[in-house]
Parts: structure tokens; sequence; C-alpha cells
């Protein structure tokens, strides 16, 4: 990346109010200018993480994001509007933030990032900013900014709250804690629910990706204190904020970028949809309900009830019976999940099929 000296006028105008704030002077704004920072994801975290750090003046920023933009992200992935419902999210990402600001270089990743790829896209920059929806990619990440010593600045969201925090970071010549200091295994595929089941008050990535851009310009320009060896978490109900400290981390040792199995389903899981023929096509299936015994309780459209948790435990109780199976659940995810988990126990021996877009696709 080229290296810049100075401020344009232009910049100065644009910068105005920057250069206005004690200690916050031209060799910060410039130390914004020449930084590189890679948000992955363009979803509810990365929309405001991308306007707010091409608007501060970050110099090139890298958007990583194979996902397609849908009418029920615009609640909250605030750079989208139902014109781009179709496209892909890096894509119409990049688009808008050239907009917002023509001189901030941007670098799409039309793509996802896994563990062959992921050393390659981050080489080429500063700070790594994650804006992902699940657990695979943010170990990956942290793995990965671990091994290659960069800065990771994580957050998320679930319902109404949200939590931040800034690892790996360099203090005094030593890095900051990670995420495996704090988790050093992801959970359980299905125990925890993901925003796209539990769902997500629009405006609380708003906030929580505001408060990672925040990290991510007091990282480069040095101002303030960091979110370092602690976690923010923020209650949008009631607009409490405290900070759990570590202080005792879990002394995990990372050597190597290991896999972790992705909670986005490969789409090889067979899909089937409700039909008019339903109810007399199910004598020729076992149905499964992997949902909570709360979310059986206000509707179900029968079958057994192995929630999605349990499903290691109690496949015997699918395989004793020689029919197909469908998996449900509330939006065709989890059944996904549910359908995937079992044909890697029973190593495919058994065809098995999830209810396409769940009980929700029912009440359309």
């Amino acid at each position: 990346m080229t290296s810049y000296t100075f401020l344009s006028p232009t910049e100065w105008l644009r910068y105005k109010r920057h250069l206005q704030l004690p200690g916050f002077d031209e060799n910060a704004q410039m130390a914004l200018k020449n930084s590189t920072v890679l948000v992955v994801g363009a979803g509810g975290l990365g929309c405001p993480i991308l306007l707010y750090l091409a608007a501060a003046g970050i110099g090139r920023i890298g958007i990583v994001d194979f996902d397609i933009i849908e009418i029920e992200n615009l609640h909250r992935q605030i750079l989208f509007d139902e014109s781009d419902v179709g496209r892909h999210k890096a894509i119409v990402a990049g688009e808008k933030i050239k907009k917002l600001h023509p001189y901030v270089n941007i670098e799409v990743f039309n793509k996802a990032i896994d563990y062959e790829n992921v050393t390659t896209i981050i080489y080429d920059y500063d700070v790594i900013v994650d804006g992902s929806d699940n657990f695979a990619t943010r170990y990956l990440l942290n793995d990965a900014c671990v091994i290659m010593d960069k800065p990771y600045i994580y957050g998320a969201v679930f319902q109404y709250e949200g939590q931040v925090s800034s690892f790996n970071v360099l203090l005094d010549n030593k890095r900051s804690c990670n995420y495996r200091n704090i988790y050093p295994e992801p959970p359980e595929t299905g125990v925890i629910p993901s925003c796209a089941e539990g769902g997500v008050l629009g405006v609380l990535p708003g906030i929580i990706g505001s408060v990672q851009a925040m990290e991510v310009i007091k990282l480069i320009t040095g101002l303030g204190e960091l979110i370092v060896n602690s976690t923010w978490i923020f209650d949008a109900l009631s607009m409490d904020s405290y900070k759990i400290y570590v202080t005792e981390p879990f002394p995990f040792i990372i050597n190597e970028i290991i896999p972790i199995q992705n909670y986005c389903i490969p789409s090889v899981i067979n899909d089937i949809e409700y039909s008019e023929h339903w109810e007399e096509n199910l004598k020729n299936f076992q149905l499964i309900d992997v949902r909570t015994e709360e979310e059986r309780r206000r509707k179900n459209i029968g079958g057994i009830h192995i929630p999605l948790s349990e499903i290691k435990e109690e496949y015997h109780k699918i395989i004793c019976n020689e029919k197909e199976v469908i998996f449900y659940c509330q939006t065709g995810r989890r059944s996904r999940q549910a359908a995937q988990i079992f044909q890697q126990l029973t190593d495919g021996k058994k065809k098995v099929y999830s209810l396409k877009g769940g009980l929700e696709a029912l009440k359309n």
C-alpha cells in the first residue's frame, strides 16, 4: 500500500471535526489514512463497521462476505435497500462505501473465508474486524490472527444483548489475551441458537458495530483505552453496560489453524417443501422436531421431539425406524444442522430431509 505523508485540502475539510478534537491531530488522521482494515462479514455488524471506518478515513478496507441480500436483512443491515435484494452483500457494500468516500481503496472478497484461504486474505491487512455470525469464523479468525500477529476486533449480538473485545493487541511488547483464552473450544452445534432462530433487535448491531469501529480507530491512532483482557457487554433493554475482566486467561496454545465445522451447513442436505399432499405423504416419513420444548409447545406439526442439542445422544430413536426422515425447526437452519449431524453419525446410510423454510414457510 502507498504510504501517504500529507492530507489534501479536501481531506482537511472532510476531517475538520476530527482535527478539532483534543489529542487528535494530523498525525492521527494520517495514521488512519495509511492503515488497512479487513472486515469479515457485511451483515448487521459489518454495515456500521464499514460505514464508520470509511467515513473516518481508513486508507484501504477489505470486505469479505459470500452471502446474498435478503429482505429479512434490511431491518438491521443498513447499507442495503430493497433494490439490492438478491445481490451479493460484499459487492453491494463495496459500491456503497465507495460512494460514501471515493478516496478510500476498497477490496472485495466475494467468497467465504475458510481455513484454506484465511491466511492469504488477512495477510495484507493491519487490523482484522469480525462482523460474522458464527463460531466457526470467530475461531478461525482468532487463530489466524494469533499465528500472524494481528489484532482481532471481536463483536457479537443476540436478541437484545451484544459484546465487544479487542483481542491479540500488542501492549508493551506482549499480546493481550485472545478469544481462546476465554472460550478455549467452540460450543456443540445447535447449543446456542443463531440470530436467525433467536432474533435480534435491528438497532443493536448498529451499536455494537459502532463500538467495534471505535476500537479500530483507537487502536490505530493510539487514543484512549482499548477493551483488552476484558469483554464489554451491553444490554439494549436496560441500557446497562459492564465489563468482565480476564484475570486468569486459559493457557491455550495456538500454533496451527484447524478447520472448525461451520454453522452454515453445506447444501448437500436434501430440502423438502411443504405441499398440499403433506398429510398423506407423512405416513412414508419419520418426522423429527429439533426445536426447544417451549417452541414445540407453542406450535408443532407432530412427529418425535428431539432437540438439536440432543441429536447425538438420541439418534438411535431415529435409526430403529425404517422410514426416511424429515427434520424440521422454525426456519429450516437447525433442521439442516440436525440432518448433517445425523448423516455423519450414520455414515449416510439413511436418507434424510430438512423441511425447507421450517414452520415459517408453512405460515406463508
